[in-house]
């Protein structure tokens, strides 16, 4: 049996924190009802490179996050709407949302969807949190990036600010939020409660920055930015080699000195027995120097070889469909890259592996509404209801 075998959990989210949360539980055999407006559904659903998959409201960039999912329409607006939502409340374990004002508006707050149903496990997600200056703005990853700091972490030193291209810190909210609930299930298990969770961008971009932080704190300004290339580290930087180029990740001291021997360079710089960081700082820019002439003598992939040979972290600088056609499906069958149903398309799932009855992907992306009429005979309803909510625009 999966983790969250059992487990319903009623989806309020749209775009990608939520909606990745909620998929981490799906993905463990929670069984997720999408819900949303029959006049407005997930911006994401028509995001994607494929405008004819687009057109079916199964754009890449929603189907990643939502596979697995059950989907129906709701109009919170209107009193049967609010209704039926109640109605699903009580058969649930866990609500997440992630409206920029919360479902309070609607009836559906924390407080009143607790005292409908005390065990269930609430789950809000927002941009800056509910208890400051900053709460109920709207928010995006890259807004979040610019107010968080983490834009003034990237590039080198004397250039604009650069954001992070992939939406990193929508994830790391995501898996927030997704580990925040199975602690909170699992606290229910002793209680017999339930628990108000609250989740927001800003403190999860904090959380990924922690060791900057900690260091914007104590030393009373923000790191230096070294973009591709770290002096007072020369070992942890990018090389250009004869075709393309390579991180090398010689980070500590003992590193280091696997680099310097493995390129053979202690006959071009004098290189002392025990060396230190200072040293390190202080030769940096001619160590530097003296690496690319090593390293532009063969290729990326020779280097990437010899290095980890020699026990020095290295990789060539790959572009992503470059790994993703050959090097990702040369690995284990129990890494993340699994298919669609139904479909050739291939997916990250869970960046985990379980010997017995971990994430598992068994179940296509829903259309918008697709499961609307299912749901709602389950709760009761008849096939003349379901209609007559049709015809009004609640489903």
């Amino acid at each position: 049996m999966q983790a969250f075998s059992g487990i319903r959990v009623l989806d309020f989210t749209h775009v990608f924190a939520g909606p990745f949360a909620t998929y981490q539980l799906a993905i463990m055999g929670a069984q997720v009802i999408k819900i949303e407006s029959p006049h407005s559904a997930d911006m994401m659903r028509d995001s994607g490179v494929d405008e004819a998959q687009n057109q079916l409201g199964l754009g890449s960039h929603y189907v990643c996050n939502n596979q697995g999912k059950s989907a129906i329409c709701l109009n919170l607006d209107s009193e049967d709407g609010q209704r039926i939502a109640r109605e699903l409340i009580l058969t649930a374990d866990v609500l997440v949302e992630n409206y920029s004002t919360g479902l309070s508006n609607y009836g559906l707050g924390a407080e009143q969807a607790m005292a409908i149903n005390p065990a269930l496990i609430y789950c809000e997600m927002s941009g800056f949190g509910s208890d400051n200056d900053f709460s109920g703005r709207p928010a995006y990853d890259a807004v979040i990036q610019a107010f968080s700091g983490m834009m003034s972490l990237n590039g080198e030193a004397g250039t604009e600010y650069l954001r992070v291209g992939p939406p990193l810190i929508d994830y790391g909210t995501g898996a927030q939020a997704a580990f925040a609930i199975a602690c909170a299930l699992f606290q229910r298990q002793h209680s017999g409660k339930g628990q108000l969770v609250q989740v927001n961008m800003l403190d999860a971009a904090l959380m990924m920055m922690s060791p900057q932080v900690a260091s914007a704190i104590q030393g009373g300004r923000t790191d230096e930015r070294y973009g591709n290339v770290q002096t007072n580290r020369p070992g942890y930087s990018v090389f250009a080699c004869s075709d393309d180029n390579i991180m090398v990740g010689a980070f500590s001291l003992a590193q280091h000195g696997k680099l310097f021997a493995a390129l053979g360079i202690d006959n071009l710089i004098d290189i002392p027995t025990k060396f230190d960081k200072h040293w390190l700082a202080e030769n940096g820019v001619a160590l530097r120097d003296i690496m690319l002439t090593k390293f532009a003598l063969q290729s990326a992939s020779h280097w990437e070889i010899f290095l980890n040979d020699n026990d020095v972290p290295a990789a060539r600088v790959r572009d992503l469909y470059d790994m993703l056609s050959k090097d990702q499906c040369r690995r284990s069958a129990h890494s993340q890259h699994q298919r669609y149903p139904d479909q050739t398309l291939s997916a990250p799932i869970a960046a985990f592996h379980f010997a017995e009855n971990g994430p598992q992907l068994d179940k296509r992306c829903a259309r918008h509404g697709e499961d609307s009429d299912r749901v709602l005979a389950e709760l009761g309803y008849s096939e003349q209801q379901i209609h007559q909510f049709r015809k009004q625009g609640v489903i």
